[in-house]
């Protein structure tokens, strides 16, 4: 047991070389709506099911659209985010966030890198399935498309915010050792 899930010191960060999935992970999808689209199609699961065939992979999806790094509006009595990570007993967190937060462009980067820092230690320093704190992997947000119907929206502006988050989103999750999914440059094709 040792072996395939080492114990970790929360004071210093994971690695950020490849991930690995263990036996009997149980991931945890979290963020806004490009994250709560999964749910719908499971295209993701079973991509990460059969790339790891024998890891008997648990999976689910927690994302509901508008979710930002702190604010996570939920009926009352629904249980904080924490509460569900412990209810699903997540080893892994793959978290979307960014793309609403990126509607408060230059001056909110403040706040969402402070944000996001304090997100990435409560996370590392929890233990929501038994075996140690999870692994968590930051996911960027993706860009927006230039719509064909002339009435939408030139999209550049938000795309401007949009790359801006991202950066924020790199440079935390460097700085401690996060693991980071970089959608928006892709999605930009």
């Amino acid at each position: 047991d040792d072996v395939q899930n080492p114990p970790r010191n929360p004071a210093k960060p994971p690695s950020a070389g490849p991930f690995k999935f263990q036996p009997d992970d149980h991931v945890a999808i979290i963020g806004g709506s490009v994250a709560d689209r999964f749910q719908h199609s499971g295209w993701l699961e079973t991509f990460l099911h059969a790339a790891n065939p024998n890891a008997k992979l648990v999976f689910r999806n927690l994302a509901v659209p508008g979710d930002e790094v702190v604010t996570r509006l939920r009926q009352e009595n629904f249980g904080s985010p924490e509460e569900w990570l412990m209810k699903v007993q997540a080893s892994v967190v793959l978290a979307f966030f960014g793309y609403n937060e990126s509607f408060q462009g230059p001056t909110g980067l403040p706040k969402f890198r402070a944000d996001l820092e304090k997100f990435i230690k409560e996370t590392l320093a929890a233990d929501y399935s038994g075996r140690g704190p999870p692994r968590l992997i930051l996911f960027s947000p993706i860009a927006n498309e230039r719509h064909q119907d002339p009435n939408f929206p030139d999209p550049q502006p938000i795309n401007a915010n949009v790359r801006a988050y991202t950066d924020a989103m790199r440079e935390v999750a460097a700085a401690n050792g996060i693991q980071f999914v970089d959608l928006f440059g892709p999605s930009q094709k």
